[in-house]
This record gives structure tokens, C-alpha cells and sequence, in this order.
């Protein structure tokens, strides 16, 4: 993506230029005060022409995406590189663009919005801009030019097949827009992801057209700058270049704003800092985008991990510092064949240094495989406090855990279609949890309805009922409907993480009937005699992440040993 093989070829060259940024004991960052965390949303970015060929690709991917937790695709509608096909072909019915062969009667973009929409998972359309060889051909004054000895020559970079067209000539962005709104016009896209929104180095782009430009503005032509050393004329050369890319960015943001889709969100991957060559600041364009993508790749950079979330240095506190006074959000772009050791020291310091980071994206130059989107669903929560679930015979789909090490278990009786929780010393309060839980991952919106059949040898303060927690942290946000022996029905909530627990509580006798539910950020506890005529208990507004977790809970102060809660007709709608 976005020229990486390239790109480390060029790194020899410039390596004595790069960062250099201060290391964080990784050990520190696995070990995070918190534990488990929130689940982070999941990206991944495919490349059209490795995944898709027909109807039954999309359909197999879609089915793999929605098992492992996928929540964006961001989908390549125009080709990137040229390889399988030249860049500037396009994989949607296009009016304007090539389509690529073997795409001209599958239309991958409608099926994989269609597909992706009816399971909930959102599609951004990933549109390549200025690297173009199929307009680089067709116009010879749209091809970037570079000087080269003292010769300007066409770009084609260093391997001969890096197409760009010129980012600055108005034909050549009228051109590339023009597709972006016919994507944005023509399909129900979640977001627009802008790629190759830059040039390759300081010596392009020279051609007629934007030396007339730039000696106008500044006087002078930028032929007689020495483009391989640093000096005021190059820095203002380059200033001039990334202000006009930042303007095309916000013209783009027009060009959606003023379509029949004005809420398709818009983004832009970006480079490295350390490649100021290629006249690309997120501080040009923050104000006209919704996030941004920076590429994390710190090994095809020759970087160490710590690169990537160190509080001093490195790509997240640059893209930080520059979209400051924005509320655009930052989606690291990490690659998919790191080692276990380096993901959960890059996710410990993303945690640690990053919290409003809630995203990350996923990039493979081949075909995505069930193993590889098997891996980052398993990663979502990472690091781990190593807390696990314990062994229990549950329905698919189940699992069990003793939040905060307590003791306690869970049996499941296939015939009567009941839970027994059993568990002591323990208690959901204050501003960390002992608690048995029995969940499922949760996305979004959901019911849950649970029929408390009987509760035996519990302390009076016991609490059973329903939990939907933001992670598997002891102080993670929750919100709980809960029924207790002696004390009535409570709705108890954490409304940030390691607050307090507040609660509102009402009459009640246990059995009973439970209700809690999710729409977006509001949530509803309710209790019922007979699980028909329902009584509002409580509601709370709680910023609680998209990922979470739902399930049957059982606190209990006590220490009786045969304390346990008989839990049946359990239903969660979503």
C-alpha cells in the first residue's frame, strides 16, 4: 500500500535522517495497571484484485469478516499499485475511469457494500489518488515530472513503474475528484480513504505548468534549487507543495459535503513523518477530515516497535500533535505478520500513551486468510492482565470468567435451558469488581432478558443478573441489572473507568424477571414479577465503546460454598 516497497528501498538513503525516538520498557507496557481492555474496533484494508473475482469471493470474505469481528472494510475501488493490473483501473461500474479487466461485469464495490451492510459491517472506499499510470499514459501533460542531472523526464520511479501524474495541475484533480464523487454519488460507502496524496521527493514536481505557478508566486523558477540539500529555497518549495496538496484534500471535503452523501466520513493514509520529501502534513488538511490513517510500518521503515507508540517520538505522537484542536481521529495502519511479542508491546503502548485510539486498521498486499483475521480478532483485547476464562460446558458462543481471580463456576443444563452461577467473596461496587461472568462479545446495540428462577444461600447483598461491561477489567464502565435476595432489584453503573459505582434500586422480590438495554450510549434496566409487565428500574447515558461484552453476572459477599443462582429463558436480541 501506499508505495512500501518502494519506499524501503529509499530508507538506505535517508536512514541517517529518521527519527530517533526514546525506547519504553515494553515489559511495563504489557503489564498495564488496567488489564484486559476494551476491545479495539477492527479495520482491515483489502486490495480488490487479491480478494474478490466473483459474487462467491465477496460472499466467502463477508462470512469470514462477520465471524472474526470485522467492523470496516476498507475496500481498494481504484488500483494502487501495477502489478495485476495497472494503477488507475477501477473496480466499480465507472463512468469515467478503466474498469480492470475481469471487473467489467462485477461490480466488486456493490457487492461487498451490499454484503457488508446486511451483517453491520461498515465499508470505507479506499480511493488511490495521484499515483495513476492509466492517466499518467493517456495524458502527457499530466505526468509528474522530475529533475533528474539537471533534466526533467517523466516520474517513474526508481523501479520504473511508479506512474504519478502531476498532484498540482488542475486537469489532473479534476480528474481524480471526479471519481471520488461518482463513488460517493453512485454507492452507499461508510468513508472515503485517500491514498498517494503526495510526490515522491523534493525534485517534482517540474513541469511547465508548476514552474509558471511557482515563479509567479515566489519570483524565481524552481529549477535553480538545489533539490539534495536542505536551504531556505527548498523548504519554501516544499511548503508550497504540501499547502496545495492540503488544499486538494479540503476541496475533496467539498466535493462530499456538497453530494447527495454529505456523511460519508472522509480519511487520508499518510506517510511517515520522517518523509517530509514527499509534501504530505496532516496539520495542512486536519481541519477537512474525519481521520486519519497513519502508516505504522515500523519494520518496513527499519524503525524499532517502540516507534510506533512512544509518548516523545514516533508516527502517533507526530499525527497527534499535528491534528491538535481537531476531534479527527487517529487509526494507526499496522501490517498482519508481526510476532505475538511485538503486538502486545505495540498494543500495551498504544493503551498507555494513546487511549482515544479505538481503532485499528489492517493491511495485506495479498488475499486476507481465515488464520490471519482469526489472529487480530483474538488480539482485540490485548494486552492481557492474564486473567482467562475458565473451563466450562456452556452453548456455543459462551464463555466464563472470574473477573478480579475470585472463585466461581457455572454449569448449563441443555434440557431445562438454565444457567447455576455459584461464587463468594465477591462483590460488583466501589471502583473495582469481583465478580463471576457469563458472556458473549457484544457489537452495538442488544436486549438481554433473563429469567432469575431462585437464588440459595446467598449473603442478602448477593447480586445476579445482567452485566454489559466495556472489557474484562475489574474497573472497566459497566452497567448491570441485578436482582438481590433481600435488598430488591439495582441498576448499577460505572459511568468511567476505576470511578465509582452509582446505583438506583427498587422494590422487588426475588424470583424475578431482568431486562437491560443498549441503543447506542443509553441504557435501560428494568424488573418484572412475571416477565410480561415491566417496571423501569433505571437509565443511564454511558460513553461506552461499540465492542463490549454482555452476559449473566453473580456477585456474592458471602463465603457459604453452596451459594448459587438458578438463571433460565435467557434471550439477547441485537
Amino acid at each position: 500500500m501506499t508505495g512500501t516497497k518502494f519506499w524501503k528501498k529509499r530508507l538506505a538513503a535517508v536512514s541517517a535522517l529518521l527519527l530517533i525516538v526514546s525506547s519504553v520498557g515494553a515489559s511495563a507496557l504489557v503489564s498495564a495497571e488496567n488489564g484486559d481492555y476494551p476491545p479495539f474496533e477492527t479495520e482491515v484494508i483489502v486490495r480488490t484484485v487479491n480478494q474478490f473475482a466473483d459474487e462467491q469471493d465477496v460472499e466467502d470474505f463477508i462470512g469470514l469478516a462477520e465471524r472474526y469481528g470485522v467492523d470496516v472494510i476498507s475496500l481498494n475501488v481504484k488500483q494502487d499499485e501495477d502489478d495485476e493490473v495497472p494503477s488507475g483501473q477501477v473496480f466499480y461500474r465507472s463512468n469515467i475511469a478503466p474498469i480492470a479487466e475481469g471487473y467489467e461485469e462485477f461490480d466488486a464495490l456493490r457487492e461487498v457494500v451490499d454484503q457488508a451492510h446486511a451483517v453491520g459491517i461498515k465499508v470505507n472506499a479506499w480511493i488511490p489518488q495521484f499515483h495513476d499510470q492509466e492517466a499518467f499514459l493517456n495524458n502527457e501533460d499530466w505526468q509528474m515530472q522530475s529533475l533528474v542531472d539537471g533534466k526533467r523526464t517523466p516520474f517513474t520511479g526508481s523501479n520504473g513503474s511508479e506512474y504519478f501524474v502531476n498532484p498540482l495541475h488542475p486537469q489532473v484533480q479534476q480528474y481524480e475528484r471526479s471519481i471520488v464523487r461518482e463513488v460517493v454519488e453512485n454507492y452507499s460507502v461508510d468513508g472515503v480513504v485517500l491514498d498517494w496524496v503526495r510526490f515522491d521527493d523534493y525534485n517534482m514536481d517540474v513541469s511547465d505548468y508548476t514552474i509558471a505557478q511557482y515563479q509567479a508566486r515566489f519570483g524565481y523558477s524552481p529549477l535553480t534549487i538545489d533539490f539534495g540539500k536542505d536551504s531556505p529555497q527548498r523548504r519554501q518549495w516544499n511548503e508550497w507543495r504540501t499547502e496545495r496538496i492540503g488544499n486538494y484534500v479540503r476541496d475533496v471535503r467539498q466535493d462530499i459535503s456538497r453530494s447527495s452523501n454529505p456523511d460519508v466520513q472522509l480519511g487520508v493514509y499518510v506517510l511517515p513523518p520522517e518523509f517530509a520529501e514527499a509534501g504530505q502534513n496532516v496539520a495542512k488538511f486536519k481541519q477537512h477530515v474525519d481521520f486519519v490513517a497513519p502508516m505504522a510500518y515500523f519494520d518496513d521503515w527499519g524503525l524499532g516497535s517502540e516507534w510506533v507508540y512512544s509518548s516523545e517520538s514516533g508516527i502517533l505522537k507526530d499525527t497527534r500533535d499535528r491534528l491538535a484542536g481537531t476531534s479527527a481521529r487517529i487509526v494507526p495502519t499496522l501490517d498482519q505478520d508481526w510476532t505475538e511479542e511485538e503486538y502486545q508491546e505495540i498494543y500495551g503502548g498504544i493503551r498507555q500513551n494513546y487511549a482515544e485510539v479505538n481503532r485499528l486498521s489492517f493491511f495485506a498486499y495479498g488475499a486476507w486468510t481465515e488464520d490471519e483475521l482469526a489472529a487480530i480478532d483474538e488480539r482485540v483485547g490485548w494486552p492481557s492482565s492474564g486473567e482467562k476464562d475458565y473451563v466450562a460446558k456452556l452453548p456455543e458462543g459462551w464463555s466464563a470468567r472470574n473477573i478480579g481471580s475470585m472463585p466461581g463456576k457455572v454449569s448449563y443444563s441443555a434440557s431445562k435451558k438454565q444457567f447455576t452461577l455459584s461464587g463468594g467473596s465477591s462483590d460488583v461496587w466501589g471502583e473495582s469488581d469481583l465478580l463471576n461472568f457469563v458472556y458473549q462479545p457484544l457489537k452495538g446495540n442488544a436486549e438481554m432478558v433473563i429469567q432469575v428462577k431462585s437464588l440459595s444461600r446467598l449473603d442478602d447483598w448477593a447480586k445476579v443478573g445482567i452485566s454489559v461491561r466495556e472489557s474484562l477489567a475489574a474497573d472497566a464502565k459497566h452497567v448491570d441489572m441485578v436482582l438481590t435476595p433481600d435488598n430488591g432489584a439495582s441498576f448499577q453503573y460505572r459511568e468511567q473507568t476505576g470511578a465509582d459505582t452509582a446505583d438506583r434500586t427498587a422494590e422487588a422480590p426475588a424470583p424475578g424477571w431482568l431486562k437491560l438495554s443498549r441503543q447506542g450510549n443509553t441504557f435501560v434496566g428494568s424488573f418484572s414479577a412475571d416477565g410480561k409487565r415491566w417496571e423501569r428500574v433505571g437509565t443511564a447515558r454511558i460513553a461506552m465503546n461499540a465492542q463490549a461484552y454482555i452476559g449473566l453476572a453473580l456477585s456474592n459477599p458471602g463465603t457459604d460454598s453452596a451459594g448459587k443462582a438458578v438463571l433460565g429463558n435467557a434471550k439477547i436480541t441485537r
